[in-house]
């Protein structure tokens, strides 16, 4: 048996997992913090956590990893002290810089396979360069937060090629820093961390790890970006699998072995490689899942939405009166929109009825993603694995998404993004194998959903009607 750590810096909350892997894989503790503003403070919650779960270790630590939401980071000085706090990827940015960068680089999207949004790194820094002058030119690192966290533990500047793929900064697939584009945002060469083939590691823990827990010696590796390691985890590794990451955001991680980019980005979807760089991406993400949740709770406390939610049954599903367009803060796929924000299309009878009319609209924009990710892929999905919290907290959520009649299931571990790390972590290492089982699942049953496909009809309908007006 191999003990293993892995850390998830989620948008919310920072967790880290305690990993035995041995013919299979067994979540020995969990610890959570919530993830803080800065970078300081990242390092200090990851030390806390990591630290709780290498206190309940049986024996030594073989190898850690770190998996993080993408697109987020500080400007760190020569010294490598934050000159900023974390720039996340849910942050607010003038659509301006955006057009000022690909003004210059109008073929941006299409070589590194990120769409035109603004939550990339090179977004941030043309809108730093733009809006902070003095700090931009104090600036003389750009880490993302996985970076931040690996580099408090091995000394070492460095990162994985999903993260690298989400700057905007890199080639396509994230394997080599983008020269010309870095060249045009910065002249020092030592802004971006040193990029790591799948299964080298950052380094090792130095002295300076006893903070976590830790003794010295032991790898360390940046897993990547938070969707693509839990889908990996979950057994979503060959061509036709899809992952869905249920969690703040949404995202659909569908592999393939082929993908027209160009047209995939013009879709407003991300083209990538999975973690063990075998096989391409196509990635949807909404920033509205539970974020969604958090806004209605904030717009009708009084609907008490999340524990209304949790108390669905599961015999069967009476469909809601309404259709929720459930994008507060703008539609990143498909069919892209900023500017597409909540409405209610039709009146609902109670509180109840809002709460079906909610999550039947979700999971009819999440199955909107997938399907569209299989015609870029260029096949339909032959099997999905749903993960995330919030298919515990609301046990209707992947019934309802199996409903749609692809074979589907759902991790049944504890946060499986943080164990997926430890779980890469210890393949990387060499010890677990390649195919190293995953982590546990149940297959889901579908949800007896009386006239859910006219429910997807309508919401299909009324979501390119809006687009198209």
């Amino acid at each position: 048996m191999t003990l293993v750590l892995g850390l998830d810096i989620g948008s919310t909350t920072t967790k880290a997992a305690l990993v035995a892997v041995s013919d299979e894989v067994s979540v020995m503790r969990i610890a959570r913090r919530p993830t803080p503003p800065d970078a300081d403070a990242l390092v200090a919650t990851a030390a806390e956590v990591l630290g709780v779960c290498a206190a309940a270790a049986s024996g030594p630590i073989a190898a850690i990893g770190i998996a993080a939401m993408a697109e987020s980071g500080a400007a760190l000085d020569a010294e490598g002290k934050p000159l900023t706090p974390l720039l996340r990827w849910d942050r607010t940015v003038d659509r301006s810089h955006l057009e000022a960068l690909l003004a210059q680089h109008p073929e941006l999207p299409a070589t590194t396979g990120i769409p035109a949004t603004t939550k990339p790194a090179a977004v941030a820094l043309v809108a730093l360069r733009a809006e902070q002058p003095a700090v931009f030119g104090a600036m003389r690192h750009w880490a993302g937060v996985a970076d931040i966290v690996a580099h408090a533990l091995t000394g070492e500047r460095a990162t994985d090629h999903t993260l690298a793929a989400r700057t905007m900064l890199a080639d396509f697939g994230g394997e080599a820093w983008n020269s010309e584009i870095v060249e045009s945002l910065t002249a020092h060469k030592t802004l971006l961390p040193e990029l790591r083939a799948p299964g080298e590691p950052v380094g090792t823990t130095s002295a300076a790890s006893e903070r976590f827990g830790l003794t010295p010696g032991i790898h360390v590796y940046v897993a990547g970006h938070d969707h693509a390691v839990g889908a990996w985890a979950t057994g979503v590794r060959e061509p036709g699998d899809t992952g869905h990451s249920l969690g703040t955001a949404e995202a659909v991680v569908r592999v393939t072995d082929a993908v027209d980019i160009a047209r995939a980005v013009d879709s407003g979807f991300s083209v990538s490689r999975t973690v063990d760089g075998t096989a391409s991406t196509v990635l949807g993400g909404s920033p509205a899942c539970g974020a969604m949740l958090t806004w209605w709770n904030a717009e009708h406390p009084e609907d008490r939405m999340l524990p209304r939610l949790g108390a669905l049954g599961t015999d069967a599903w009476e469909s809601g009166s309404a259709l929720v367009m459930p994008y507060p803060s703008g539609r990143q796929c498909p069919m892209p929109d900023p500017d597409a924000r909540v409405r209610l299309l039709g009146d609902t009878q109670d509180a109840a009825d809002r709460a079906r009319s909610l999550l039947q609209s979700l999971v009819a924009h999440s199955r909107w993603m997938r399907e569209t990710a299989d015609v870029l892929a260029g096949s339909p999905t032959r099997a999905l694995a749903v993960l995330g919290s919030l298919t515990e907290r609301i046990p209707t959520w992947a019934p309802l998404i199996a409903a749609a009649g692809v074979a589907t299931s759902v991790c049944t571990d504890e946060e499986p993004v943080a164990a997926g790390a430890a779980l890469l972590a210890a393949v990387r290492a060499g010890e677990a194998p390649r195919d190293a089982p995953t982590l546990a699942y149940t297959k889901v049953a579908p949800l007896r959903a009386a006239g859910f496909e006219d429910t997807y009809r309508r919401f299909l309908a009324a979501v390119t009607a809006e687009g198209e007006s």
